[in-house]
């Protein structure tokens, strides 16, 4: 007799069951909807490929805008050239004659130059100054309007890979086959959540170097100096913030492909959003700050001289961290409260060695709240502990690198740094573990391997 009601119980606990998860299905995909809704990458556009512009590209010879002044010469062998932005015509009363000024770029595979021709003006003579006059400064050479670096591949990361992604996308564009997967499995040993946070610069360098390629890590770099590569035929990774919004404090490295200053915007590889994707300069160069506007050429052999002609003395490293300096000073000047410029002047007072000036500029932006405000700041940038080590500044070395340390959950090159600590007290024993969890985090990290060897593993 109580068979029908057990039976019954049994399908309405059965449809319960089901509009229970209907309920929570629909609240995941809403959730769903409103998360992917605050993320812009996840909802961007797809960007349109090639700009209007020069296109460079290493197996065909670039197209020439309308904008550009007529090419009268060119090499028969393909490769990347520059191409000059004619002159404004000139308003001055101008004499029967003209002037022809030539501007060069050297094609790089053959030595031969490409000449272009641009008509100016040759005004009427004027009377000598009874003073000297100063000398006038030499204008910048022109560039084309718009430039973008063709064909390069794009790969979207895993689980913390954009240096791997961005060196493959780079090297894509001379015709380097690499799989990001095998960078990573070189650079991050320890992939996934368990991972390294972050690749420095210095290992992104030696990494192209191993692949046959030319790269050095640069900072302070600017929008000119990184329009002027591209044009050239160079593609730049540069180390930012992901974004202000939904990834701020996230740090991230990306490819500049090309440029268009007709749109006022870089063309960007982001394993994180895309190929050719367009961030406006503005934005590029506020998200570049608090990375010491890091940016790291990427070139091959025929393209030396393109590259010594527009980084000039630059190219010395001593010398690019001296104007570094006076740079972000400079910038610090015109912005007094934006904290990520101390951090800055702070990394570029490390690179020349200077660590007291380097940590009094890391507590100075500590102390104007980017800390507070990007709490993550050291996961990606290690220097300031690195300075404090080196100072004998033990205690807060240690404190600051716990502190990432347990945020981070993993950090090799925070466990190398206190493992010199301990070692410097005498505590063999916990120097010895600091160094054997570096290598938990990264088993290909060097100095550890190194400082194991001396202490007898």
């Amino acid at each position: 007799m109580n068979h029908p009601l057990r039976h019954r119980d049994r399908w309405l606990g059965v449809a319960t069951s089901f509009i229970i998860l209907g309920l929570i299905a629909a609240a995941l995909g809403l959730q769903s909807a409103r998360v992917r809704g605050h993320i812009p990458y996840l909802n961007r556009p797809a960007p349109t490929a090639t700009p209007a512009g020069v296109v460079l590209s290493l197996g065909q010879l670039p197209a020439v805008p309308v904008t550009d002044a007529a090419t009268i010469a060119v090499s028969p062998t393909p490769a990347p050239v520059m191409t000059a932005t004619p002159a404004p015509a000139s308003t001055a009363t101008i004499a029967p004659t003209a002037a022809v000024q030539v501007a060069q770029a050297v094609d790089v595979s053959t030595s031969t130059t490409v000449v272009t021709a641009v008509a100016t003006a040759t005004p009427s003579p004027t009377a000598v100054p009874a003073t000297p006059m100063p000398a006038p400064t030499a204008k910048p050479e022109a560039i084309a309007l718009a430039t973008f670096l063709e064909p390069m591949s794009h790969w979207f990361q895993g689980w913390n890979q954009c240096a791997e992604e961005s060196i493959a996308m780079s090297v894509s564009y001379f015709g380097m086959k690499l799989d990001p997967n095998a960078v990573t499995a070189f650079l991050r040993p320890n992939n996934g959540v368990k991972g390294s946070k972050n690749v420095e610069s210095n290992r992104i360098v030696d990494y192209l170097h191993s692949q046959g390629m030319h790269a050095d890590a640069y900072h302070g770099g600017t929008v000119d100096r990184v329009k002027r590569l591209v044009a050239v035929g160079v593609p730049v990774i540069v180390g930012q913030w992901q974004n202000r919004t939904d990834h701020a404090g996230v740090g991230h490295w990306r490819v500049v492909r090309g440029y268009d200053d007709a749109k006022g915007v870089f063309l960007i590889n982001d394993s994180m959003e895309g190929a050719a994707v367009p961030i406006s300069y503005a934005a590029f160069d506020d998200l570049w700050t608090v990375y010491n506007y890091v940016y790291i050429p990427v070139w091959n052999d025929r393209l030396v001289p393109n590259v010594q002609k527009v980084m000039g003395d630059e190219m010395n490293l001593t010398v690019n961290i001296t104007h570094d300096i006076a740079y972000v000073r400079n910038r610090i000047e015109q912005q007094p409260t934006n904290a990520d410029l101390p951090f800055a002047l702070g990394g570029a007072y490390f690179q020349a060695g200077e660590f007291q000036k380097a940590v009094d500029s890391y507590h100075k932006a500590r102390d104007m709240g980017l800390i507070q405000k990007y709490p993550w700041t050291l996961w990606y940038q290690s220097w300031p502990v690195t300075a404090m080590v080196n100072l004998g500044m033990n205690n807060e070395a240690l404190q600051v690198s716990q502190e990432n340390i347990r945020s981070a959950g993993v950090y090799g090159i925070m466990h190398y740094e206190r493992g010199i600590v301990y070692e410097k007290q005498g505590d063999i024993a916990t120097a010895k573990h600091e160094y054997q969890m570096a290598l938990v985090d990264d088993k290909n990290y060097k100095e550890p391997q190194v400082a194991l060897t001396r202490l007898g593993g």
